[in-house]
C-alpha cells in the first residue's frame, strides 16, 4: 500500500510538475521561464483543465506585459493573459477556488492597458485599430459586471474620425439603449450620418439632442455644419452669432460666418463687409489660420475683378470713367495683396496663390518681388 501511496505522489507531482515550476518562475520574476513553463502545463491533459492552471497562465502573461525585460517575449501577451482569465471563469463559473480576488482586478488591468493602446493607435491616426482596442476595453470591462462608457464612446469616435460611419451608427446607439444619453452621442450620432449623406437620420439626431441641451454649442456647432452641408447655412446664422457670443474664442464660427456672407452665390446672403469683418475676426484670434486669412484676400480680388470687368466694357471714349473704376479696383487689390502674400507664407506650394500675386506684381510693376516669384 505505501508502494502504492509513493507512485501516486510520484505520478501527481509529474503531472503538476510544470504547472510548480511556472509558479516558482513567476514569483522569482523569470518570466521567460514561468512562460515556457505554464504552455507546457496546459498542453498536458491532466492540468489543461484545471482553473489553476489558467490562472496562473493569465498572471504570467500579464506579468509579461508589464515587464520591460520581457514585454517583447509575446507580443500577444495580452490577449493571452484575457484568454487565460476567460477560461479560469469559465472552468470554475461558481469560484469555488476563491480565485476572484487575483482575476477580477487583473482583468481591470487588461481593460486598462487595451485603452491605453486605443489612445495610443487613435493618436498616431490609426483609428481602425483604435476601434478595435477602445471595443475590447469595453467589452473586458463586461467580464467584471461593468460597463465603460468612454471606452465605447471612444470606439465610436475612432469609427466616426476613420469614416467607418456605420459602425460608429451601432457604438452610439448602443450608448443610447444603455442610458448613456450625453449631448456628445447626439452630435457624432449626426456627424456619422451627414457622413453617409442621410440628412433625415442625422436631422433626426440633432432635434432629440437639442430638444434635451437647447444650450450646448457642440451640438449647435454640429447643427450649423448639417445645414452647411445641406447648401442651407442661412437658416443657421443666428446660431452662429449666438455662438461668438458664447464662445468668442473659436475662430472657426468666425470663418464660417465669413464664408456664408462671402458666398457670391447665394445672393441673399452675399454681404462683402460682414464677410471681411469676421474673417477679420478669425485672423485676429489665429494669425496662422490659412483658410481665413486666403479667403479674405480672394474675396477682395473677387470684387476687383468685378469692377474691372465693369471698365473694361466701357466705351473707349469714356477713359476718365474708365480710370477711375480701375483705381478702384486698385484700392482693393492693394486691401487683398497683404493676406495673399501671408496665404503664400503660410503655404509656398499653392499654385493659384503664386499667379494671383505674380499678375499683382506685374499690375503695380513690383519688379523685384515679380522676379522672385518667377525663379520659383
Amino acid at each position: 500500500m505505501m508502494l502504492v501511496l509513493v507512485i501516486t505522489a510520484s505520478t501527481l507531482m509529474s503531472q503538476t510538475k510544470e504547472r510548480t515550476n511556472a509558479y516558482m518562475f513567476n514569483k522569482n520574476g523569470q518570466y521567460d521561464k514561468a512562460k515556457e513553463a505554464i504552455d507546457r502545463a496546459i498542453l498536458n491533459e491532466k492540468t489543461m483543465n484545471d482553473a489553476k492552471t489558467w490562472l496562473y497562465r493569465g498572471i504570467i502573461y500579464l506579468n509579461i506585459v508589464y515587464s520591460e525585460q520581457f514585454s517583447s517575449t509575446d507580443p500577444q501577451a495580452l490577449d493571452k493573459s484575457l484568454e487565460s482569465f476567460k477560461k479560469t471563469l469559465e472552468l470554475d463559473p461558481e469560484d469555488k477556488l476563491k480565485q476572484g480576488e487575483d482575476i477580477v482586478p487583473r482583468i481591470d488591468a487588461i481593460g486598462q492597458q487595451y485603452f491605453a493602446i486605443g489612445v495610443e493607435a487613435f493618436n498616431a491616426q490609426d483609428f481602425k485599430k483604435a476601434t478595435i482596442d477602445f471595443k475590447k476595453a469595453y467589452d473586458v470591462a463586461q467580464l467584471n459586471k461593468k460597463v465603460d462608457t468612454l471606452a465605447l464612446l471612444n470606439a465610436g469616435l475612432a469609427s466616426l474620425r476613420g469614416e467607418s460611419y456605420n459602425e460608429a451608427i451601432g457604438y452610439y446607439n448602443s450608448l443610447l439603449e444603455i442610458g448613456f444619453n450625453e449631448p456628445d452621442v447626439y452630435r457624432s450620432l449626426a456627424a456619422s450620418y451627414r457622413g453617409l449623406q442621410n440628412n433625415d437620420k442625422m436631422l433626426e439626431s440633432l432635434n432629440k439632442g437639442r430638444e434635451l441641451y437647447p444650450a450646448d454649442a457642440g451640438l449647435m456647432l454640429e447643427e450649423i455644419n448639417a445645414y452647411l452641408a445641406m447648401g442651407q447655412g442661412a437658416k443657421v446664422v443666428d446660431d452662429l452669432k449666438e455662438l461668438t457670443v458664447k464662445d468668442p474664442t473659436n475662430y472657426s464660427i468666425f470663418f464660417v460666418l465669413g464664408t456664408i456672407y462671402g458666398d457670391e452665390l447665394n445672393t441673399e446672403m452675399y454681404d462683402m463687409v460682414k464677410a471681411v469683418e469676421y474673417y477679420e475676426s478669425a485672423i485676429a484670434l489665429n494669425p496662422e489660420y490659412y483658410d481665413a486669412v486666403y479667403n479674405l484676400g480672394a474675396l477682395y480680388i473677387n470684387e476687383s475683378n468685378k469692377l474691372q470687368v465693369k471698365a473694361n466694357d466701357l466705351p473707349l471714349t469714356e477713359t476718365k470713367e474708365y480710370d477711375r473704376i480701375t483705381e478702384e479696383a486698385n484700392v482693393i487689390i492693394r486691401k487683398a495683396l497683404p493676406h495673399l502674400e501671408k496665404s503664400f507664407e503660410l503655404m509656398p506650394d499653392n499654385q493659384e496663390t503664386i499667379q494671383v500675386l505674380k499678375s499683382i506684381y506685374a499690375r503695380f510693376k513690383m519688379d523685384d518681388k515679380l522676379k522672385k516669384m518667377n525663379e520659383l
